[in-house]
């Protein structure tokens, strides 16, 4: 396929329509719509919705991968004979993994020269549906199932625990039916504190709160608005302090993966290690 061609396929589908695309570009929007023609010709197929904004068939996904894996090869190749890479790594990463483990990870990629990291939080039952898009070079997710194009690796389990604060029960003990309290979600994909309320036997919550940052959670469960899963390694002394209270013997285990574009890149490799590296001293 023509490279320039798949080059502005990437570009009008990030743009979302093809005069912001000609802008990025400093081309006509016509010169744009040529280009993406003769690309679906060649490929004998529709790559590309025309709307409000332009979105990719599941054949333009792929073209569109195809074209960001190409642009981190260039990357690369550029970057072995200038010095310095400058194309930005994109990877999606789970909130909580982002607050907690993931930033082993951080520390490690702040020693490196050419570090440019564009990080996407978003639910580790997702993520792999951006990897897919060819949006991400990167995830961390709960799929062992490599998206095409990727491969993956088993990263271990991270624990949550069910808490709550003591002013949420009063001064009493947990109530058998914890669905009678009311919890605390990350966003409308959060289904984890109801999955797990099933899980025990209980009802469905009283009310939910939602508070879409790991660190405002954590706080909002402090300050005894509801309950909620906590990641293991976030809770440090709460527990023994008595500043939460954990509510019940069950615990929460979510399985992670690391899935990355099977390319042959230096810079993923590095990443890929230090994620591994990170993965095996914060996980179970």
């Amino acid at each position: 396929m023509n490279r320039e061609h798949l080059r502005t396929l990437a570009v009008l589908l990030d743009e979302g329509s093809f005069g912001a695309a000609a802008d990025r570009m400093q081309l006509t929007p016509s010169a744009v719509s040529q280009r993406i023609k003769a690309l679906e010709a060649e490929a004998g197929q529709i790559l590309v919705v025309r709307g409000r904004p332009c979105s990719a068939t599941e054949a333009g996904v792929v073209a569109a991968r195809l074209a960001r894996q190409l642009d981190e090869v260039e990357t690369e190749a550029s970057s072995a004979l200038a010095g310095l890479a400058s194309r930005p790594l994109g990877l999606v990463v789970n909130a909580d993994s982002l607050a907690t483990w993931f930033r082993d990870v951080l520390a490690e990629a702040a020693t490196w020269a050419d570090n440019q990291l564009q990080v996407q939080i978003e639910d580790e039952e997702y993520s792999r549906e951006v990897l897919q898009r060819g949006e991400a070079m990167a995830a961390v997710t709960t799929s062992a199932r490599a998206a095409a194009g990727c491969r993956s690796r088993r990263l271990g389990v991270l624990r949550y625990i069910p808490v709550a604060a003591p002013q949420l029960l009063e001064g009493g003990d947990p109530p058998e039916d914890l669905g009678t309290l009311p919890v605390v979600e990350f966003n409308a994909k959060d289904a984890m504190q109801r999955t797990f309320l099933a899980s025990v036997g209980a009802g469905r919550p009283a009310r939910a709160h939602r508070f879409p940052s790991s660190e405002a959670f954590l706080a909002a469960v402090r300050a005894g608005l509801g309950w909620g899963l906590i990641p293991q390694p976030q809770l440090g002394a709460s527990l023994t302090d008595g500043s939460l209270v954990r509510l019940r013997p069950e615990h929460w285990d979510v399985e992670l993966f690391w899935q990355c574009w099977s390319v042959r890149s230096l810079r993923l490799a590095r990443l890929t290690d230090a994620v591994l590296k990170a993965a095996r001293t914060g996980l179970q």
